[in-house]
């Protein structure tokens, strides 16, 4: 058998010491927090030498960016969230305020021993409990949580802080310094370090830490912190507390050919906290897309040319929220991964806060992928022996095990990913678009984009702040997006009338097609994918290979849906909209004339000078292109643009985002000078 080295996602969680009460760690032998008054520790040294009263005492405040290093038991967070709540209920924060907590953390308490620690702190349960239910398995990445009471959104990375910030991107208001000692955690507090959190912050960006140690205070010097040594917390002498105070030209707007400069954005310059916004496009690009920002407090205007949502594209009755995994650490791999993780999470939090129940509308309680071909096997086998995700995520079954969780008989092994499902993208749209900050305005065509003092029309509508183009093939007809590279793609489902047999069916199944459970009735199957046919009527011999996939794969589920049917099948013919590399357009959309102006000499093979950011239209950004993953990466893509818009660090890595970005493919055509 081939060998290669180990390719797994799973980190290591932190092995804990409980003394008593008191989480030890027993890799850098330091307690978790102060034995004595954990609570009052974090909220000395954090909470109030980064003068957050003082600065969450204003209602102009709508967003709040805060980044950590060592998430631990999750103590400051719970804290600040806690903070952050009662200053909303005082009246001192405006009620849409959105707070984003970022923090690094390479061991990860396993979920049993965060279940302990969280007990400790009973006046927290309202935030630990809806912490506990979407905490990530511990899978190195980037994952991101949302929680609807206080409007917070917590970002954790999975990885060491000097990696993990590396890769990110955006603007961080205030730092919170944690972790263990530098004398026990000498490889955290590294000169790399001081420098990503230099270059995540912006004038006035405030830190704090309850360490004094000169090596920590001469780094955040050197970076551009004043730094100040102040009385530390109980029987700790000293601690330190700083802003950022960056020269002149410190954030640089030129770098040299292979770090991609036409791909790079200025968060620092660009971010804007709230305003106005137009959504083109009501499907689940447009919806999403509109949620994410409505909830940062943003006034959102829906245009869509249809009479209702989720037309077109979002028009299935069902849909899966799936991935494909592989072993290849590509950014497109890592990309659809991380979309999945995040989508299963926000999906179910959203419709539970929504108070809609799993069952008719959807089920995130996993999807089947059957080991259908032996190539398919043996990528199964694959992932399994190099323990890619952990069985939380990613089960193994057993013929026999699978033929019990259907009720029929299956011939083929599988995986189940646990997180997973489907869902009727009408139902998800609605409750998307229900937010008391989005206007929903049907039968719209849109014709132009105009530029207005710094903003933006959109024919009659307007003006806005910034504009989302999430209008599909829509996109094309707009003068600013004509260069955009969209190709339809045809795709035809099938309707079967569930029996007593098939609506037993609890999970989507993934195969070379797909099944979803009954909805009102009926089961979805799919698809077909064909890039070279326009046709709009349903086609026979469509419907009989949506069937003959599902029969031939699972004769017993085709027998109890007695297949072959006598009669065609009801239908629906749709067209995705794919891009060449089948990856999404996420980002900001590119200024196709500066772009050619500006980077003219890459295709000329000058490749000794320094360029400039890419000229985007500033305000205008775009998400399209989902093909047939839709459901899984809009959730994703939304958080993308409202981090871009508002200046937050982002969910995906830099090479993540510049392999989505709307210009990749401006940049491949003037480096080939193709027209």
């Amino acid at each position: 058998m081939k060998q290669f080295p180990s390719r797994s996602r799973i980190i290591e969680n932190a092995p804990i010491d409980w003394q008593h009460s008191t989480p030890v760690s027993e890799q850098f032998s330091d307690v978790y927090f102060s034995r004595e008054c954990g609570i009052e520790e974090t909220r000395y040294v954090f909470l109030q030498h980064n003068k957050l009263e003082q600065r969450w005492s204003d209602c102009s405040v709508r967003s709040f960016t805060i980044a950590e290093t060592g998430f631990g038991t999750g103590l400051n967070f719970f804290c600040t969230a806690d903070f952050w709540q009662q200053q909303k209920q005082a009246k001192k924060l405006h009620s849409d305020a959105h707070l984003h907590f970022i923090s690094a953390e390479k061991f990860p308490l396993a979920l049993k021993d965060l279940e302990i620690a969280c007990a400790q702190w009973p006046e927290f349960e309202w935030l630990s409990s809806h912490l506990l239910l979407q905490y990530p398995a511990p899978v190195k990445g980037i994952h991101r949580l949302y929680f609807a009471e206080p409007n917070i959104t917590l970002t954790l990375i999975f990885d060491d802080a000097i990696t993990g910030l590396a890769n990110q991107e955006g603007s961080v208001d205030a730092w919170f310094l944690d972790g263990f000692a530098p004398a026990k955690n000498p490889d955290m507090w590294q000169p790399a370090l001081f420098e990503h959190i230099a270059r995540l912050s912006h004038h006035d960006t405030t830190m704090a830490t309850f360490t004094a140690a000169g090596s920590v205070k001469r780094g955040l010097r050197e970076v551009g912190f004043t730094v100040d040594k102040v009385t530390g917390f109980g029987r700790k002498r000293e601690m330190l507390c700083g802003r950022y105070t960056p020269k002149p030209k410190q954030h640089c707007r030129e770098l040299p050919p292979n770090s991609k400069p036409w791909f790079h954005f200025d968060y620092h310059e660009q971010r804007q906290a709230s305003g106005c916004v137009a959504v083109i496009g009501a499907g689940m690009a447009g919806a999403t897309a509109a949620s994410s920002l409505a909830r940062r407090g943003w006034q959102v205007t829906v245009l869509e040319k249809e009479n209702t949502f989720a037309t077109e594209g979002s028009g299935n009755p069902t849909g899966i929220t799936f991935t494909k995994l592989s072993l290849h650490d590509t950014p497109q791999n890592r990309f659809y991964q991380w979309a999945y993780l995040y989508a299963c999470r926000y999906i179910k939090t959203v419709f539970q806060t929504a108070g809609i129940a799993p069952g008719q509308d959807w089920n995130l309680n996993g999807v089947l992928r059957l080991a259908f071909t032996e190539k398919e096997a043996k990528d199964q086998a694959d992932l399994l022996r190099e323990s890619y995700w952990p069985e939380s995520l990613l089960e193994p079954l057993t013929r026999d095990q699978i033929s019990q969780r259907l009720g029929v008989e299956s011939p083929f092994n599988g995986l189940l990913l646990h997180g997973g499902g489907w869902l009727h993208p009408a139902t998800w749209c609605r409750t998307l678009l229900a937010h008391p900050n989005i206007k929903l305005e049907t039968s719209q065509k849109i014709n132009r984009l105009i530029p207005h003092d710094g903003r933006w029309l959109v024919d009659e509508h307007g003006p806005f702040d910034a504009v989302i183009l999430a209008n599909a093939f829509g996109c094309q007809q707009l003068e600013q997006a004509r260069h955009l590279p969209l190709k339809p793609v045809r795709g035809q489902i099938s309707y079967l009338p569930a029996t007593d047999a098939s609506a037993r069916l609890q999970h989507a199944i993934n195969y070379h097609g797909y099944i979803n459970p009954a909805r009102e009735g009926l089961h979805c199957v799919g698809a077909t994918f064909n890039p070279r046919s326009q046709e709009q009527a349903q086609q026979l011999e469509d419907h009989q290979w949506n069937c003959e996939q599902l029969r031939s794969t699972l004769p017993a589920l085709g027998d109890a849906l007695r297949l072959p049917f006598t009669a065609p099948p009801q239908g629906r013919v749709g067209f995705r909209c794919q891009t060449p590399d089948y990856l999404p357009i996420i980002g900001p959309l590119p200024d196709e004339t500066g772009y050619r102006q500006e980077f003219d000499d890459l295709g000329k093979g000058f490749l000794k000078r320094d360029f400039p950011f890419g000229p985007n239209h500033k305000g205008l950004f775009v998400t399209c292109g989902h093909g047939s993953r839709g459901i899984t990466s809009t959730c994703f893509a939304a958080e993308i643009l409202a981090s871009y818009i508002s200046g937050e660090p982002q969910p995906a890595d830099r090479d993540i985002l510049f392999a989505i970005h709307p210009a990749r493919f401006l940049i491949r055509n003037i480096i080939r000078r193709n027209s």
